[in-house]
């Protein structure tokens, strides 16, 4: 395979977008004046979830588009079905006023069956999450509990826990947390938490939250932090695309959803792109946090793709583009500080 390399040498330090407006403060202001999520213990006590509202929706190259229903503690609805206890599991759990066709479960189940063969399971807990978000960020502990249980069966049936991997978006990324905390036989394998929510969460009561103490490798992709979701590190790793706050193509982004879908779009592209997402690992958080950016350590990471990066823990800064393809490829620096941006880019038809 030939490879075409396309270099660009360019002395400027970061992404430049307008100034935005604040985010809307109506909003936040609402959601701030309820108490922060309770444990997990206590959350049972305000969840109304039930098995019943959770749906777990097999797919794998056998049926990459027709969902196959898998019913805890049924076994023939797994051993009917298109699962292959012989393969990976990859288990994607959407986030508030989504579903199981919404497309943050939707592009990352397409593109992880045009790279790979795999057991897909979308957790369609809709009916939990197409309420006020106030609501629905109190139901998360209950959908991770039906989660755990899910897992379990699993476990029962002959699944390990070591080829299993766990993703979730927002609200989802702590619905997995949970059930990676909980799960009968863990730890789970890895988790993946995009953009995990912030509003009604809190740094200090990691039961209700995702945290990197819920699976043998947790990886954060950061991308409306502060905002929508967490500004602090929550994994053995965390990316931070374009300082993890504001995202260059998404204009004002009044209330942030731009940005904050920003992180399972990356992911998704990340698992089929030629183009690797390469980013650079910071000396510490505040190096981040207080510049907006990192000078680095002289070590790279890619984000996502197919690859679980074990034993690479520490805080990682990347470039995008501001519209797809997001990817950027390589990214050095010169002696005289100017950084230079190395593209694969896939041959010619």
């Amino acid at each position: 395979m030939i490879l075409r390399l396309f270099i660009v040498i360019t002395g400027v330090s970061a992404i430049e977008w307008d100034a935005p407006i604040p985010y809307d403060p109506v909003w936040l202001a609402s959601v701030q004046k309820y108490p922060p999520i309770p444990s997990f213990n206590e959350s049972r006590f305000w969840g109304w979830v039930g098995e019943k509202d959770v749906q777990f929706r097999l797919y794998t190259r056998r049926n990459p588009f027709e969902f196959q229903v898998l019913k805890i503690n049924e076994s023939s609805s797994l051993w009917d079905s298109n699962f292959d206890v012989r393969k990976k599991v990859k288990v994607l759990t959407h986030g508030w006023l989504n579903h199981g066709d919404s497309p943050m479960p939707e592009s990352i189940r397409e593109a992880y069956l045009n790279v790979s063969d795999l057991n897909i399971i979308v957790v369609d807990w809709g009916t939990a999450a197409n309420v006020n978000y106030i609501l629905a960020s109190y139901n998360v502990a209950m959908v991770g509990r039906v989660l755990t249980q899910f897992l379990n069966f699993l476990i029962d049936e002959g699944v390990s826990m070591d080829d299993m991997h766990l993703i979730g978006h927002s609200l989802g990324a702590h619905v997995v947390g949970i059930a990676g905390a909980y799960v009968r036989e863990g730890p789970i394998d890895t988790i993946t938490g995009l953009d995990p929510a912030l509003p009604l969460f809190t740094l200090s009561n990691k039961d209700a939250r995702l945290d990197k103490h819920d699976a043998r490798h947790v990886e954060v992709i950061h991308t409306c932090g502060g905002y929508l979701g967490f500004a602090s590190p929550l994994g053995h790793i965390d990316f931070y695309p374009n300082g993890g706050t504001r995202q260059p193509g998404c204009g004002i982004d009044y209330r942030g959803l731009c940005a904050h879908n920003r992180a399972h779009m990356f992911f998704a592209e990340s698992i089929i792109s030629d183009v690797p997402f390469t980013a650079n690992r910071c000396e510490d958080y505040d190096e981040l946090y207080y510049t907006g950016r990192c000078e680095g350590t002289g070590e790279t990471l890619i984000m996502g793709s197919l690859d679980i990066h074990y034993g690479k823990d520490g805080i990682y800064y990347l470039r995008t583009n501001a519209e797809k393809p997001f990817a950027l490829g390589e990214s050095q620096r010169t002696e005289e500080g100017n950084e230079i941006l190395v593209v694969l880019a896939p041959p010619a038809k």
